[in-house]
C-alpha cells in the first residue's frame, strides 16, 4: 500500500501573477495561455494528493495567482471527482485579523482571442481549453467560499489563493485527467483526435450543425437586444464555421489519398 500523509501542502506551479510587486517582469510576460496550460497539472497534482492524503486528513492547495481557472476551478473539479470523499474546511474564524475575500462562484474562461461562460460554448473553439474549467449549475452548490483570496493591498503582501480541504472517506476509482483533445464528433476528453482523422466527413457534419446552431443562437440574442451574447454566439458560429471547412478538406485529402492508393494498387495488379 502507498504511504499516506496526515497533512499535505499542494503548493502548485502557478502563472504567478499575485507576485507582481515583487517580480514586475510577470506584467511583460504573463499571457491568458499561462494559466490554461498549467490547469490540468494543477489538477493532476491535487487530486494526486487527496489519493495520498489519509482519511481525517488535510491537504492546503494554494498558489499565488488570482485567475479562477488556476483556483477555483481546480478546487470544484477536485470536490466533485471526489464525489463527496473531499471537503473544503470552513477556517474563517482562524487568523480572524488576517484580510481576505471569500472565493468565487462563477467566472469566465478566456482563450488567445475571446472570452466564454461555458464549455458548451467553448467546445469547438480549437484552443487548449478543457470542460474542467468551467463553472457548473452543481459546482455553483459547492462551497467554495470557503476558499479564500489574499489581495496584496490588504496586508501589505503578495497576493495568494488558499483553501484547507479534508478527506472524509475513501476516494472513488478515477484516473488522473489529460488534457482535452477536440473532437467534433464525441467532445468529450481525450477522445477524437484520431476519431476525427478516421471520419473526417462526420466530423464536417458535425461542425456544420453547431454553426449552424450558434448562427441561430446569435440571431436570437440578437432579436433580444443582447448585443454581448449575439457577438458571442456569432463568433462562436464562425469558429464551428472555420471547424466545418477544415473538417471538410481534411475529407477531401482523405478522398485523395484513398483515389491514389487505389491507383496504385491497380498499377500493381496490372503489371
Amino acid at each position: 500500500d502507498a504511504i499516506r500523509f496526515d497533512r499535505i501542502l499542494c503548493d502548485v506551479p502557478c502563472s504567478g501573477d499575485g507576485t507582481m510587486r515583487k517580480a514586475p517582469d510577470i506584467w511583460r510576460r504573463w499571457a491568458v495561455g499561462g494559466g490554461n496550460g498549467l490547469h490540468i497539472l494543477q489538477l493532476r497534482i491535487a487530486l494526486q494528493g487527496c489519493r495520498l492524503l489519509e482519511v481525517g486528513g488535510l491537504m492546503v492547495y494554494s498558489t499565488c495567482t488570482y485567475n479562477p481557472i488556476e483556483d477555483e476551478a481546480v478546487v470544484a473539479e477536485v470536490l466533485s471527482t471526489c464525489k463527496g470523499a473531499v471537503e473544503l474546511v470552513d477556517v474563517a474564524d482562524h487568523l480572524p485579523a488576517l484580510k481576505r475575500l471569500p472565493g468565487k462562484h462563477t467566472w469566465r474562461v478566456r482563450d488567445k482571442f475571446r472570452w466564454f461562460d461555458s464549455w458548451e460554448e467553448a467546445q469547438h473553439s480549437g484552443f487548449k481549453l478543457d470542460p474542467s474549467m468551467f463553472p457548473s449549475d452543481e459546482k455553483a452548490k459547492l462551497p467554495l467560499e470557503r476558499c479564500m483570496r489574499f489581495l496584496p493591498h490588504h496586508q501589505d503582501t503578495g497576493g495568494f489563493f488558499v483553501c484547507v480541504l479534508r478527506k472524509v472517506g475513501e476516494l472513488p476509482q478515477f484516473d488522473l485527467p489529460q488534457p482535452y483533445r477536440p473532437s467534433m464528433t464525441t467532445g468529450v476528453r481525450g477522445a477524437g483526435c484520431a476519431r476525427t482523422i478516421d471520419d473526417p466527413l462526420a466530423s464536417a457534419k458535425a461542425a456544420a450543425e453547431a454553426a449552424v446552431a450558434a448562427a441561430e443562437a446569435a440571431v436570437a440574442a440578437g432579436a433580444t437586444g443582447d448585443a454581448g451574447a449575439a457577438a458571442r454566439a456569432s463568433q462562436t458560429a464562425q469558429v464551428a464555421a472555420g471547424d466545418a471547412v477544415a473538417a471538410l478538406e481534411a475529407h477531401k485529402k482523405a478522398q485523395r489519398k484513398a483515389a491514389g492508393q487505389a491507383t496504385a494498387e491497380d498499377g500493381d495488379e496490372e503489371g
